[in-house]
């Protein structure tokens, strides 16, 4: 089964550590991790650790928080870096994470905007889906969404809004990804949605090291407490947990155009 949006160099630097993280995924029966960049200086340095694991897979982000301090030639060099790194092999599976954070600059936002249609844009060059993070930005991430089709479509990563979100970004064709915060008690919204959402449209993430399932909060998160998460989809779905892994699985497999086996 799958975690399909986490940062493995976050919750360590040391690969040694990594490695004893994947295996207590693996003993959780979590054989995938999708890796998720967060900006285009990372790209050497999560390969430089990661590069060699086995299942684990990579997107190249530039995450919203950057609108305010890139130039515009960083975007090429990014684009040119990706189309390097698959040149030879595919490598890279995903742009994102992208978008739009308001939560914590909500002045100026068109700066935010304009990066997230410009890798938009890329990610239709290169065939790639996306890996959407919105906060406090739901109308506008919608309608760039809308606006800016993309080809692959893609994730909402860890989607935090309620029906009439939902029922938005799953006309356009997108995923909506599951983490840990719909495990919070006060969470009921997120659970509607689970209930809501259609069995071939859902996939779960940690986003570890963050957003630590109830059960196990005050640790640092990873890979391996997508159970807890599964557990309570599984509970809104009415279904056992098993069966909401692979659902996940084979989602987030058809989103990455069926790259990994």
């Amino acid at each position: 089964m799958i975690d399909s949006h986490c940062h493995l160099t976050s919750i360590s630097k040391e690969k040694s550590e990594i490695i004893k993280i994947i295996d207590r995924a693996k003993e959780n029966n979590i054989n995938y991790i999708v890796d998720i960049g967060v900006h285009p200086s990372d790209l050497e340095k999560r390969f430089d650790i990661l590069g060699s694991m086995e299942n684990v897979y990579m997107t190249a982000g530039f995450y919203p928080d950057y609108a305010y301090s890139y130039e515009e030639q960083e975007l090429s060099a990014f684009k040119d870096k990706i189309i390097s790194i698959n040149n030879d092999k595919k490598n890279i599976y995903m742009i994102g994470e992208i978008g739009l954070d308001y939560y914590h600059n909500n002045e100026d936002t068109y700066k935010q905007q304009h990066l997230f249609e410009m890798l938009i844009s890329i990610a239709n060059e290169l065939s790639l889906p996306i890996s959407v993070h919105t906060r406090e930005a739901w109308n506008d991430t919608i309608s760039i969404l809308s606006k800016n089709k993309v080809d692959k479509r893609g994730i909402i990563h860890c989607f935090s809004g309620g029906l009439e979100e939902a029922k938005k970004v799953l006309d356009l064709g997108y995923i909506i990804s599951f983490s840990g915060v719909i495990t919070y008690p006060k969470n009921t919204m997120l659970r509607d949605v689970a209930k809501y959402v259609p069995d071939d449209m859902f996939c779960l993430e940690t986003d570890a090291p963050y957003l630590t399932p109830q059960k196990v909060r005050g640790k640092k998160n990873e890979p391996s407490f997508i159970k807890y998460i599964a557990d309570t989809v599984a509970n809104e779905k009415s279904v056992n947990v098993e069966k909401i892994l692979e659902m996940s699985y084979h989602n987030a497999l058809r989103v990455l155009d069926g790259s990994i086996v």
